[in-house]
């Protein structure tokens, strides 16, 4: 009888062991899941901007401009050729709110 007893708390310890350590590991797993799905999204979601005028454009505009190893998307025939002159003065009055692709 003592040795069922004591394989009963050896077994109920170990299945508390064991659950102790998967409940330790799957916040773990979700958080790295969350952070890459919300990384997704945000890239997604971010919107493109005009450097010289400030409007939302997208990757489907056809006035671009490379630049420095990046693409920059305009609204306009006139905003894209005012970049090309002084595209160093306008990411420099824009700051860090421009992002090429």
């Amino acid at each position: 009888m003592r040795i069922l007893v004591l394989c009963i708390a050896v077994a109920v310890l170990a299945l508390g062991v064991l659950g102790c350590q998967q409940a330790q590991e799957t916040p773990a797993e979700q958080a790295e899941t969350t952070i890459e799905e919300t990384t997704e999204e945000i890239t997604e979601e971010a919107p493109l901007v005009d450097p010289v005028c400030g409007a939302t454009v997208t990757e489907e505009s056809e006035w671009t401009a490379e630049y420095d190893g990046a693409t920059f998307y305009f609204c306009s025939e006139e905003c894209r050729d005012k970049f090309i002159a002084e595209p160093g003065e306008f990411l420099k009055a824009a700051g860090e709110e421009i992002i090429g692709t």
